[in-house]
Parts: C-alpha cells; sequence; structure tokens
C-alpha cells in the first residue's frame, strides 16, 4: 500500500514536469526537478495520459454526476472586517465571489477566521470542507446522500471511465455540455511563455519585442469611431471574420495580410488601430522605428526576424506598424547612397512580409502612414489593401461636436452647459481633422473656465469650501471665435491625398 502511493506521487510529478515542459515553462520545470532531487526526465508518459487529460476526464465525470465544476477557492486577503472578526473569534465565513469567466473551475474567495481548524468537518448538511491553509486553497466537495463518500480511500483504484457511463446513463436533468458559456475573458490576455521559443540571443531580442504586446486592451470599440466605415468593414475581413468563419477563407478567399491606412494626421487611423486591439482578441503588437531598429550592426534585420516568428508564436496575431514611413522609405533616391544596415532591415521586413502572403498563418499587418508617397513600392505592393482615411465628413464633424459638447454634461465638479448650432459648426469646420475639431472644443471650454480664475485665485482655502461659480454658457458665437484663432492643421494635403489615392489606391 505505501508502496503504491509512493509510485503514485512520483508519477504527479512526471506529469507535472511534462507538462511545464509542454507549455514552455522550462525554468520551472528545471526547479521542480532540482528540488525533487529525481531524475524525472528520465521517464515518459504512456497510453496518452498527461496533465490536461486527467482534469478534463475528472471535471467531465463531475459536471454528468453533479450538473456542476469542482470547485477552487480562495483564501480573501485580511482586511479591516477580517481582522475585527479575528479579534472577536467569531467563526462565521463569508465568501465573496470574483467576477471570473468559467473555465470549468469556478473560484471565489473565502476569508477564513481564527480558530477553524484545518481538517475536514461535516455539517447538518453532510457537506465536507478541506481547509488547506499551506497552499490557500479550500475544495469544497458537492454534498452526497449517507454512506456514498466523495473522496476515495487511500490507495483506491477509481474506474473513472465507468463512473462517468454510470452518471450518463443516471443523468435525468439532460444538460448539455455544450450550453454552457466557457468563453475566455477577453480583458487580459495571457501570452505563453518564451522558454520553448528561442534561446540566447534570439531569447533576449524576443523579450525585447514582446514589450511592445498590448496586454490589456486600450477599450476602444468599433462604435467609438466616427466614420472609416470601410476601414472597419476590410479590417474584420482581414482579423475578426477570419478567426470566427475558417472555413469561408481557404484557397483564393485567403485573408488580406496586409492594410495600410494613409491620410491626413489627426484622422483616426492609430485609434483604428486600437480598435483592432480591443475588438479583435488577436495578440497585438505596436510597432514603431525605435522597436525594430538597434544600434549594434545586424541587429535590427534580427529584430524585424523574431518580430514575425513571435506573431506567428502568439497567432492569431496583429502587427501594427505605425508611422511606416520612418523605417520603409524608397530605396535608392538618397543622394550618396543608403545606409547599409538600414537597407538590409529594409530587405528583411519585405522578405517577411513576403511569407507571410504565402502561408496560412493567422498574421496580419496594420500599417499607418501620413506619408505614402515616400514608401517603397515593393512594401506598397505587399499592403494588399491601401485605404484613404481622409478628412471626416460634414455629418462626422456634427457627431464630433455633439460628442465633445453635448447640451449639458458634468465631468467631475465641472457643470458645462452649451447653446450650439451644431449644424452650422460643422459647415464652419469644413478642412478641420478629428484631432482638430476635438482641440477647438476643449479650447471653447475653456473660455468660460478662464473666467473664473481670478476668484479662484482670491479665495482663501482657510475661509472654506470654495463658492458656488455658475460656468457661463458656450455660446455658438463662442465656438466661432475659436475657430478664428485656430486653423485646421492639414487642410492643404488633402489635394495630395487624393492625387495619390487615384493612382495607388485598393479597397
Amino acid at each position: 500500500e505505501e508502496m503504491r502511493t509512493e509510485a503514485r506521487r512520483k508519477n504527479l510529478l512526471i506529469l507535472i514536469l511534462h507538462y511545464l515542459m509542454e507549455e514552455g515553462y522550462v525554468d520551472a520545470a528545471n526547479a521542480l526537478e532540482q528540488e525533487t532531487k529525481l531524475n524525472l526526465r528520465g521517464f515518459e508518459v504512456c497510453d496518452n495520459i498527461d496533465l490536461e487529460t486527467i482534469l478534463m476526464e475528472y471535471e467531465s465525470y463531475y459536471f454528468v454526476k453533479f450538473q456542476k465544476y469542482p470547485k477552487i477557492t480562495k483564501k480573501a486577503l485580511q482586511t479591516a472586517e477580517n481582522k475585527q472578526q479575528l479579534r472577536t473569534g467569531g467563526r462565521t465565513r463569508s465568501a465573496v465571489t470574483l467576477d471570473q469567466p468559467d473555465f470549468g473551475l469556478s473560484i471565489s474567495a473565502i476569508s477564513k477566521p481564527a480558530g477553524d481548524s484545518p481538517h475536514p468537518k461535516k455539517n447538518n448538511d453532510s457537506a465536507v470542507t478541506l481547509d488547506q491553509p499551506d497552499f490557500g486553497l479550500s475544495i469544497s466537495a458537492i454534498s452526497k446522500p449517507a454512506g456514498d463518500s466523495p473522496h476515495p480511500k487511500k490507495g483506491q483504484i477509481i474506474d473513472f471511465h465507468g463512473m462517468i457511463q454510470d452518471a450518463i446513463k443516471g443523468s435525468s436533468n439532460g444538460i448539455a455540455l455544450n450550453s454552457l458559456n466557457c468563453d475566455p475573458d477577453p480583458s487580459e490576455r495571457l501570452l505563453k511563455p518564451l522558454g520553448a521559443f528561442m534561446t540566447g540571443e534570439m531569447r533576449e531580442l524576443a523579450m525585447v519585442v514582446s514589450r511592445d504586446i498590448y496586454l490589456h486592451k486600450p477599450n476602444v470599440k468599433w462604435d467609438d469611431i466616427i466614420g472609416l466605415d470601410a476601414a472597419k468593414r476590410l479590417v474584420k475581413e482581414a482579423v475578426v471574420y477570419p478567426i470566427k468563419y475558417p472555413e469561408l477563407f481557404t484557397g483564393i478567399l485567403s485573408p488580406w495580410k496586409g492594410l495600410l491606412l494613409y491620410g491626413p494626421p489627426g484622422t483616426g487611423k492609430t485609434l483604428l488601430a486600437k480598435a483592432v486591439a480591443t475588438e479583435c482578441n488577436t495578440t497585438f503588437f505596436n510597432i514603431s522605428a525605435s522597436t525594430i531598429v538597434s544600434k549594434w550592426r545586424g541587429d535590427s534585420e534580427k529584430l524585424v526576424r523574431v518580430l514575425f516568428e513571435l506573431a506567428r508564436y502568439h497567432a492569431p496575431s496583429t502587427i501594427f506598424l505605425d508611422e511606416l514611413e520612418s523605417v520603409m522609405s524608397q530605396r535608392g533616391i538618397v543622394p550618396g547612397g543608403e545606409h547599409e544596415g538600414s537597407r538590409r532591415m529594409k530587405t528583411e521586413l519585405l522578405v517577411q512580409m513576403d511569407g507571410l502572403a504565402r502561408s496560412d498563418d493567422l498574421v496580419f499587418v496594420l500599417a499607418a502612414s501620413n506619408l505614402p508617397w515616400e514608401l517603397d513600392s515593393a512594401m506598397l505592393r505587399r499592403l494588399e489593401k491601401r485605404i484613404l482615411v481622409d478628412l471626416p465628413s460634414k455629418e462626422a464633424r456634427q457627431v464630433m461636436i455633439q460628442h465633445w459638447l453635448p447640451p449639458l454634461s458634468n465631468s467631475g465638479s465641472v457643470r458645462l452647459t452649451t447653446d450650439l448650432d451644431y449644424s452650422l459648426l460643422s459647415q464652419e469646420t469644413d478642412g478641420y481633422s478629428g484631432s482638430d475639431i476635438k482641440l477647438v472644443c476643449k479650447e471653447a471650454a475653456m473660455r468660460p473656465v478662464r473666467k473664473i480664475f481670478d476668484a479662484l485665485e482670491n479665495h482663501q482655502p482657510a475661509t472654506g469650501n470654495l463658492p458656488v461659480i455658475q460656468l457661463d454658457t458656450i455660446t455658438t458665437a463662442d465656438f466661432l471665435d475659436v475657430i478664428t484663432h485656430t486653423k485646421p492643421s492639414a487642410k492643404n494635403l488633402s489635394q495630395k491625398y487624393t492625387a495619390w489615392q487615384k493612382e495607388f489606391e485598393s479597397v
């Protein structure tokens, strides 16, 4: 009996080691082998058994038997209420449920008062609670009828397959497994470790590139972007739909690999990229010139290669190249010749882009440029779709002004009221970009605030709270006065973009 228990413990360590190695946690696997002082790598697991399979089998058995998944609970951090409970010696348990996705394990926080015994106890409902203070876990079992223990005896061999079959036959509720919503929470992205990806110098470069991966989403939705319907449609065709409907995008219908957004500054190109990072649920690489340009000889092209290898490793991925003209300007036009390092980096970027077009990897390149006529023609060929993100239309400008200056807005302790003719103001702001309109609205909102600065400066804090200050209403005349002193930043470039669009557009 003891030999069997010891062998089971050793087998569990072997399964854990193999799981860590498969997932790329090489350092953790090495630490486990050193701490156990066992030659765990000398053993190989047979019969297609691994730790994840065992957990899935147990979860399936548990669900068909009890119509719920096993729970793992985590002890809550000590708060003032918990400390007071510890001082009073109370024995009331309070459970705080954490809002987390259902992966088959529901997690809730348990606050443990003083005096609790670390041994299992039975209550009136025949539920068994195991407290494991050493590991910070409290595993709660499902209450069962008397005489049917939920835990096997030590050394007992269990036929899980037979138990699952019996549970399926005896299940009367008929709850379908596929009726559960087990989608992971997309608010944060868990990246695979780099241990099994590269070693040595390449791994160090991969860690440099990994710093530009969006782990937290920028929280910009499609609906937050006013206009740009053609750009949003093509991005969905290239990123969203191939992941949702992969059977449609095969052969000649393979998804687009490159999309170029060009247009005047401040028209929403980078904002669209943030929406891609928020909505598309892909690994988002926010790349600029500082990421892939190095002062060391040969490192720039290595960084480019590592970037695309990482994108394939973390696929589905989106690579956003902002200000593309800074790294992919035309070759051979610089007086005196181009620097060798710059030329090699551009060549490597073109080679990697060409490799994307010939592979089935779900890696998409989204580029933005304010100077598309400076881009190399070879890069334009690899960016299959090229969309002009032009200045906003009259309708879009009116929506923007209504968004930034509504009739009534409360921002913190400031209460702003407006009396604006939105239709007239949208006509007067012709040639303004989205960024320009936001600047004009901000300046118009500052006009009534500037009038109260003298009162605020003369107010003595010792006399009490600030006096009640009524801000003046922002009128159409105020807005028009701001327009006369705030000129558009890219109005004169519109014709140049239109001319380039007629020659190179691809939508």
